[in-house]
């Protein structure tokens, strides 16, 4: 991995952060000892990055079909599958972890 995409990766993690604490951009700057301008920055070149695949702006939902015996799955779990990937939700899942991982997926999708 290039020093570049590493900065990308931890920038992606920031604002995962950043937008799941329910701060002010100031207030969650000043709790990480990052400036403003660092964020501003990185929101703008995240948002305007172009992305190895579709972008989130034709994002839409596509009809879902159930194919053949499903693998045992707990009747209280929800799983999500999206091509070969798969989340699994149990009953007592943590959404605020939840969303996080949403986001980064919108942030490097």
């Amino acid at each position: 991995m290039t020093k570049r995409d590493q900065r990308r990766r931890e920038w992606t993690a920031h604002i995962v952060d950043y937008k799941a604490s329910g701060l002010t951009m100031s207030a969650w700057c000043t709790a990480r000892h990052i400036t403003l301008n660092q964020l501003k920055y990185w929101l703008r070149k995240l948002k305007a990055a172009p992305s190895s695949t579709t972008p989130a702006a034709s994002a839409r939902f596509v009809p879902l079909s159930v194919e053949g015996a499903a693998p045992a799955i707990p009747a209280s779990a929800l799983v999500v599958r999206i091509g070969q990937a798969s989340i699994e939700l149990q009953a007592d899942f943590d959404p605020v972890f939840l969303r996080k991982v949403v986001q980064a997926l919108d942030v490097s999708c």
